[in-house]
């Protein structure tokens, strides 16, 4: 089965506000997958909390007073939540190991992600 893409922005989703319900269908499409045996390969660009929310913020209203936008107090296992699924799954920590990881993901066989640590300074 050929692996196909798409992109998804869960900042502006088409056709929906409520962000812990994208949230709940997002994770849903991780076990859909295992379960289909759906050749998917999942990309989380963890920058630990939320980046896009506070450039915002702070671009458009001056504002750099960033309450409960960080996750310093919640390091969220998103790798564990996806194996939880039966999902394969990698925490890429090192900018040198993504391009391994990432290929490694796109050849194979079964559903896994990437749970990517990006830089989340604004």
């Amino acid at each position: 089965m050929a692996r196909r893409f798409q992109l998804a922005f869960l900042a502006s989703p088409p056709g929906g506000r409520d962000h812990r319900r994208r949230q709940r269908h997002h994770i849903q499409a991780l076990r859909t997958a295992a379960n289909r045996k759906l050749p998917v390969a999942f990309f989380v660009c963890n920058n630990g909390g939320y980046r896009i929310i506070k450039q915002r913020l702070k671009a458009f209203h001056g504002d750099d007073r960033f309450i409960g936008m960080d996750f310093q107090d919640l390091d969220i296992d998103v790798a564990g939540l996806a194996r939880s699924f039966d999902v394969q799954a990698q925490r890429v920590e090192d900018a040198a190991d993504f391009d391994a990881a990432s290929k490694k993901a796109l050849a194979g066989t079964e559903s896994v992600l990437l749970d990517v640590i990006v830089d989340g300074t604004v």
